[in-house]
């Protein structure tokens, strides 16, 4: 993976955390629910396979013991950075943190400054 199809593959990842972000803890994570992508979840994406453990009320624990083992299961390092980073999109959307917070762990994978990431994806 190249550092341009790395930065969109992040900037997606992004906009979308940030949307289910904003509206679960607005409306709660039910809400997000007819959101999810099934053929996305069906591939195990991490995102909406995650989000999807969170929407059946599973364990925090357990949710981050599924992804973990299916982030192992990765060899490409660029993709497995991604899905860590969706890794904690979920964990911090169950456990409510705001979008702020959320896109601050989320860009502490990336090296892409803070500053560019905010004026990028727009202010919180």
């Amino acid at each position: 993976m190249n550092r341009a199809d790395f930065e969109e593959a992040y900037k997606a990842i992004v906009e979308r955390a940030i949307a289910f972000a904003e509206k679960a803890r607005r409306e709660g994570l039910l809400v997000i629910e007819p959101l999810l992508d099934d053929r996305k979840y069906k591939q195990r994406d991490i995102l909406e396979f995650g989000l999807r453990l969170v929407i059946d009320g599973i364990d925090d624990r357990i949710i981050d013991k599924i992804l973990t083992n299916c982030i192992a299961l990765e060899t490409e390092e660029d993709q497995k950075t991604l899905q860590k980073i969706q890794k904690e999109a979920v964990l911090g959307i169950q456990s409510g943190l705001n979008p702020r917070e959320l896109m601050v762990l989320m860009n502490s994978y990336v090296d892409i400054g803070i500053e560019d990431a905010i004026r990028k994806y727009g202010e919180l």
